[in-house]
């Protein structure tokens, strides 16, 4: 049963829906998103990615190259139907992205929505990017995600609605009135505000009681996971973890060479193979190069920089999922705090092992610290935070948006 609920926030009429996931057993689940960790990957990544999140509490996130929507959906059929991949699948029609944008106000294309309906996946809107103080912008994808009655809201948003106070309180009443499930992607901070500024504006909103998505984050929103997240979905690469900020016309990036980059656990970042190789020579014994996860059973990251060329960026990549699950696995435990308490021991250890080996500094480490109350805090243990558990099914009936 689906149950409308009508409301009225400054002038603006909402549709809320019970999204519960409810089961008549006509539809094909794809499967529990509850504390999942996601890949968020490119529509020609989908096949390396696929092998290496088909475990539990995995899944994909695929997102659109270059505009291509037909090309998406024709490699996510193929996934389930050819290669019969039964962990959860979102597709991204990234329309927020680069220079060419489209604003919170452009509407949703039916095709595309039509289109993850058919291939039985998660409904997750084509949004364009929600600028500062549009809160019509804001309004009007909540409500449209309502009226589909089967969709994840994607919130591409610009920093200040996690980091400005009023405007945070905005984004979660609204959130909150219209009880959707929202997918999060943070544009990069640019001044005047910063990561220490939106870590705690993204706790809050984790706690509003709705189910909250991260998407396109780098490794440090591990911490969102252990706060409550329903997914976080990390980046293949660098462009895939940050949403960054729209560029002045004529602008041109700097050329930049493609490195494969390894994760260190101990360091709950990536580095590149040539700085792990130069590290380890300067400090061959300092217990950092040793790794359990199943890609490397073992053995020191050396044997990772050693592999034959060919075999080297796929042989990383795997190491690197698997410390990413490891840790997955690890930090869900069964209260919030117990969890966010690890997590801020995790984070400090990780910017000693930086500043010990002479790396950079990531200040996202230092964020989560500060956001997180210390164990010494006379709170006790609570369960997770209601309103994560979200299950899909394409037995809900949709309703079009008007």
């Amino acid at each position: 049963m689906v149950i409308n609920v009508l409301m009225t926030i400054s002038g603006v009429r909402f549709v809320a829906r019970d999204l519960g996931g409810r089961s008549d057993g006509n539809g094909r689940r794809i499967g529990d998103l509850d504390r999942s960790l996601l890949l968020h990957c490119r529509t020609n990544q989908v096949t390396q990615a696929a092998a290496a999140a088909d475990r539990a509490g995995a899944g994909l996130v695929v997102t659109v190259d270059r505009g291509n929507l037909r090309g998406c959906l024709g490699r996510a059929r193929h996934l389930l139907e050819v290669d019969h991949y039964r962990r959860p699948v979102l597709l991204d029609a990234a329309r927020y992205a680069g220079d060419g944008r489209l604003p919170a106000a452009a509407p949703f294309d039916q095709r595309w929505i039509d289109c993850q309906r058919d291939l039985g996946l998660p409904v997750l809107t084509d949004s364009g990017y929600l600028a500062r103080d549009d809160t019509a912008g804001l309004a009007g994808i909540l409500e449209r995600a309502a009226r589909l009655g089967d969709a994840i809201a994607l919130l591409p948003l610009h920093p200040c609605w996690l980091a400005d106070r009023i405007a945070r309180q905005i984004l979660i009443r609204y959130v909150s009135a219209v009880g959707v499930p929202v997918a999060v992607v943070a544009e990069e901070p640019a001044n005047p505000f910063s990561p220490d500024d939106i870590v705690p504006g993204l706790l809050e909103l984790l706690g509003c009681g709705v189910p909250v998505l991260v998407l396109r984050a780098d490794l440090p929103a591990l911490g969102a996971l252990c706060s409550g997240a329903t997914a976080v979905a990390i980046g293949t690469e660098p462009t895939l973890r940050r949403l960054g900020p729209r560029r002045p016309a004529g602008y041109r990036p700097p050329a930049v060479l493609s490195r494969s980059s390894v994760l260190v656990r101990q360091c709950l970042s990536y580095a590149s193979m040539e700085e792990i190789e130069a590290t380890m020579r300067r400090h061959p014994d300092i217990g950092l190069w040793h790794c359990d996860c199943a890609t490397c059973a073992g053995r020191n990251l050396s044997w990772l920089v050693n592999r034959p060329d060919a075999e080297r960026g796929g042989t990383a990549f795997r190491h690197s999922v698997d410390v990413l699950h490891d840790l997955r696995a690890e930090l869900t435990g069964a209260t919030v705090p117990l969890n966010e308490w690890s997590w801020r021991a995790r984070c400090a250890a990780a910017a000693s092992r930086r500043r010990q080996v002479g790396w950079d500094l990531v200040p996202m480490l230092d964020h989560w610290q500060a956001a997180i109350a210390p164990p010494t805090a006379t709170r006790p243990p609570t369960p997770r935070r209601a309103g994560t558990a979200i299950r899909f099914s394409r037995s809900t009936k949709p309703r079009s948006a008007a």
